[in-house]
């Protein structure tokens, strides 16, 4: 496969350094960073270290709520302030002996405090933002900071001067609506009072995998390179899929889905292949930009298989 057909899935620290951006395409990436080198993706060395990383998470926290296969909230409300710093201390030692991996760790009262705690020490740091300088440093957060809020909110928001989150206090409860929406506006007004969400959640019953790609101009879908990231997602989450979606987004914005309903629940990708490849074969009429696959139906890989007896009669 040329360099031109495949695109940059994840980017390094030092690569991001030079304009390297995940969803570039390799050719674009190679001439902004010649000396870039490119590996390969390996789906289920990537599930396995996720494992991992989670088996350690799980040892030193009450609850583990995944943000995704390498971040999550740990709960650690029965350690002290005092301890804290200790705690992450040890875990980061921890993960770093038990699975080679470098992780960066962020403490604070609420979600949003240990996700800017993280963000201001990474890539392998370690922060812990104490109530006492959540007080200061709350109100003079700049609203293109808070995780979660989106850059039509932030230049709307910045269009009636409201640029910290000390100027959300200004800003009738109405008019905030009408600039952020009814869902968005409640999370800015609970940030201003510092009463975010600071719950770490048990997670829930998994409902679906998905896999998004980008593909560039003159490149086709790889489905079997798809599907067997699904597959190792599958496997490693100890789950079967009855269904696959497609999903496609053509040039020029224009969207088009299907699925396809399995025989039986499997987590096979030549499985999972043979039922991508007729619905993209449908899909190709147009340039696909963007194509996105999900498997729902998700049930143990260990449950019986009701099976049907017809008589014939």
């Amino acid at each position: 496969m040329a360099a031109g057909d495949v695109v940059i899935a994840c980017a390094s620290y030092e690569a991001r350094e030079w304009g390297v951006q995940a969803g570039m395409p390799v050719g674009t990436a190679l001439a902004v960073c010649p000396q870039l080198r490119v590996v390969p993706l390996r789906s289920d060395a990537y599930t396995e270290a996720s494992a991992a990383l989670f088996g350690v998470f799980g040892r030193f926290a009450a609850r583990v709520e995944a943000g995704s296969m390498e971040e999550a909230f740990l709960d650690t409300r029965a350690t002290s302030w005092a301890s804290i710093d200790q705690l992450a201390t040890t875990i980061q030692r921890a993960v770093r002996h038990e699975t080679g991996l470098p992780v960066t760790l962020g403490a604070g009262r609420t979600k949003l405090m240990a996700k800017l705690a993280s963000r201001s020490v990474k890539p392998r740091g370690l922060r812990v933002i104490l109530p006492a300088e959540e007080r200061y440093l709350r109100p003079a957060l700049r609203i293109d900071e808070l995780w979660g809020v989106g850059d039509v909110t932030h230049q709307r928001l910045r269009q009636h001067n409201v640029r910290t989150v000390a100027d959300l206090a200004l800003v009738h409860p109405d008019l905030l609506r009408d600039i952020a929406g009814t869902l968005m506006a409640r999370r800015l007004t609970e940030i201003a009072a510092g009463t975010d969400d600071a719950t770490v959640r048990a997670p829930r019953p998994r409902k679906s995998f998905s896999v998004q790609r980008v593909v560039p101009r003159g490149s086709t879908v790889d489905a079997a390179a798809i599907s067997d990231e699904l597959s190792g997602r599958l496997r490693t989450a100890g789950l079967t899929a009855t269904v696959v979606a497609l999903k496609v987004l053509y040039a020029g914005r224009l969207e088009h889905g299907d699925r396809a309903r399995l025989l039986e629940p499997t987590d096979d990708a030549g499985t999972l292949t043979a039922a991508l490849r007729p619905m993209l074969g449908a899909a190709t009429a147009r340039r696909i930009e963007r194509v996105g696959v999900t498997v729902t139906g998700l049930q143990p890989a260990d449950a019986a298989v009701q099976l049907t007896l017809d008589t014939g009669f």
